[in-house]
């Protein structure tokens, strides 16, 4: 599926990565705290249980929708050289990269090439800030994945169709009830590549559109374990991340 960055309509080349970042291979792995507790107690748990609030999904968290703001999160990770980018980071180090906005945070998962196979990330969060990830998502990109909107369009949505067992985790509470209404298929948007990208493709502007699942969480207000788990239909890609949040509190006494 998309960690693998494999174009599915063209033969591979360095040009033509797939990405559906926010996603690694995990070969009969699951996150340890992946819905365990809450299969046992046979309990049904929804976005509301969670300690931590999540902005509906046809809210507009800071004055822009989930599909504006998963354009962005786009542009966000492809503006960062693959030497420092947080998608190939296994412990957190690289997580606070072209962190410009002032109210959102955002989180990703990870690309399968040397990172562990759920990594583990220990980052720390400016007070005040909402975090803003996803479950799971897809990337079409102009030339690499179709020749027309109509073709990219209809990639990203054939990928996120097969898309199942979405779950994600806070403080060991597990939900997987309710995800699926959290889907988002952005407008079209564009991005700059640096030299030196996650795409492995010249640095200049390119065209795309992104479909997946994405969750918005208010800010924190306490020191938070977060993960996140889903996979393709037929269960051979599976993807993972486990974050540990702290909030950075800024101590303004003179």
């Amino acid at each position: 599926m998309i960690p693998s960055f494999k174009n599915p309509t063209r033969k591979p080349d360095s040009n033509s990565y797939k990405l559906q970042l926010n996603s690694i291979i995990l070969v009969n792995s699951l996150p340890n705290d992946a819905n365990t507790d809450n299969i046992k107690c046979g309990l049904i748990n929804t976005l509301e249980s969670l300690p931590i609030s999540v902005f509906p999904i046809h809210s507009k968290p800071f004055g822009y929708t989930y599909k504006v703001w998963s354009a962005r999160w786009w542009q966000w990770l492809m503006s960062i050289p693959k030497s420092v980018n947080p998608a190939y980071d296994s412990n957190g180090a690289n997580a606070n990269a072209n962190q410009n906005d002032p109210n959102v945070f955002f989180l990703c998962q990870t690309y399968e090439e040397g990172v562990p196979a759920v990594p583990n990330r220990t980052v720390i969060v400016p007070a005040g800030r909402s975090i803003f990830l996803p479950i799971i998502n897809w990337i079409s990109i102009l030339h690499n994945d179709g020749e027309t909107d109509q073709e990219l369009i209809e990639i990203a949505t054939k990928r996120m169709d097969v898309a199942r067992n979405l779950q994600i985790t806070v403080n060991g509470l597990t939900v997987e009830e309710g995800l699926k209404e959290y889907r988002v298929q952005s407008a079209f948007f564009e991005m700059t590549l640096p030299d030196d990208n996650i795409l492995a493709s010249p640095s200049g502007l390119i065209r795309a559109v992104s479909d997946g699942y994405w969750l918005f969480f208010k800010p924190l207000e306490a020191n938070t374990r977060l993960s996140s788990y889903g996979s393709c239909s037929s269960g051979a890609t599976k993807i993972g991340v486990k974050y540990n949040l702290s909030i950075e509190h800024i101590d303004r006494r003179s």
